[in-house]
């Protein structure tokens, strides 16, 4: 606050003083010989004046000045009254009152999205357990009249795969909930993940090169598969056509043990990304050039997998060339592993 516009903002009381004054200084001057006492009646009036509004300016601006410190240092700005200590004036109690009104409506609105949310979650949680149950009848019967196939077990494969993502992005406001960070061995994790896209690679007559896995690190192995899944799942879209040997494929997931941290490589020979979008691929619904021509995107996949690995302490980063293929890479702290051992 400055002092010139919090005197213009009490402009009544200028008035006042300006009434007061002039009505004083044409009295005195009906006396004989009042020179001295209206400069002095000038004087003293005028320094009381400036003296007292000064004085309530500074401290109106003390108060402010504490309620913006509180506020920037809270990380919930909601819960700023309880925060609130200094209540000098009547003025400052209507205000922590208002202050209290707004963090008693806010909370009561934030648990009623709080429990919406919920609620909208349980049931996706809980159409997505329904739908698998179809979804595996249709495989079955598509298993034992393979010739009836037609293609129609892909789509299955596609269909239960977006399921499954959408279950993973319910959940993911709330992984908490569903997590548990044990010791996971990458060979046998990133095998299940294989398992479960082998039909896919096999029509692809994709090579693997599946080598230095033997590490253990501290994740959620369901959350951990699904994530390699996603990666993976990008590798199948954005493959190039197959070569002369009818390869369409090449896949290469590897370990490395570094000082700091254990690193998962998922490396592929695909189409590549633009250099001006590789800043975006983490962003919710980006699904760039490649995504827009030909291959089927939804810009969810690594979105979620950046989400789920800010919420496990993993680190997740993506290097690509345009043609020439492209590398995610999961980071593992050390430090993190730590203090799961130690808790």
């Amino acid at each position: 606050m400055k002092y010139g516009r919090w005197l213009k903002d009490h402009g009544i009381w200028a008035l006042l003083y300006l009434f007061s004054l002039g009505s004083i200084e044409i009295f005195l001057m009906t006396l004989p010989n009042s020179r001295f006492l209206m400069g002095y009646t000038f004087l003293a009036l005028t320094g009381c004046f400036f003296a007292g509004t000064y004085y309530e300016y500074r401290r109106a601006n003390a108060y402010f000045r504490e309620v913006q410190d509180t506020m920037a240092a809270l990380a919930d700005k909601y819960l700023f009254y309880e925060m609130i200590e200094r209540e000098e004036t009547q003025e400052e109690e209507k205000i922590k009152d208002l202050f209290y009104q707004v963090e008693t409506d806010t909370i009561t609105r934030l648990e009623e999205l709080k429990r919406n949310s919920a609620e909208y979650r349980d049931f996706v949680e809980t159409w997505v357990h329904e739908i698998k149950v179809p979804i595996a009848v249709i495989k079955m019967i598509l298993a034992n009249h393979k010739e009836a196939d037609f293609g129609i077990s892909g789509e299955v494969d596609r269909i239960e795969k977006y399921v499954e993502q959408a279950l993973f992005y319910a959940r993911s406001s709330a992984v908490s909930k569903d997590y548990l960070v044990s010791a996971t061995n990458l060979q046998r994790t990133v095998e299940q993940v294989i398992l479960a896209h082998k039909r896919q690679l096999r029509e692809m007559n994709a090579r693997m090169n599946l080598h230095d896995l033997e590490q253990e690190v501290y994740s959620d192995g369901k959350w951990l598969q699904f994530m390699i899944g996603q990666v993976i799942d990008n590798s199948i879209k954005y493959s190039r056509p197959k070569d002369e040997n009818g390869c369409g494929l090449v896949l290469e997931i590897f370990a490395t043990n570094t000082e700091n941290a254990i690193q998962l490589h998922v490396r592929d020979n695909g189409v590549g990304i633009k250099a001006n979008e590789l800043d975006r691929v983490f962003d919710k619904g980006f699904t760039g050039q490649n995504g827009r021509s030909g291959a089927k995107s939804t810009g969810i996949g690594l979105y979620l997998c950046k989400k789920l690995c800010a919420k496990l302490e993993h680190g997740i980063s993506l290097t690509s060339k345009e043609g020439e293929g492209t590398e995610v890479i999961f980071v593992f702290p050390k430090s993190s592993m730590t203090k799961v051992v130690e808790s």
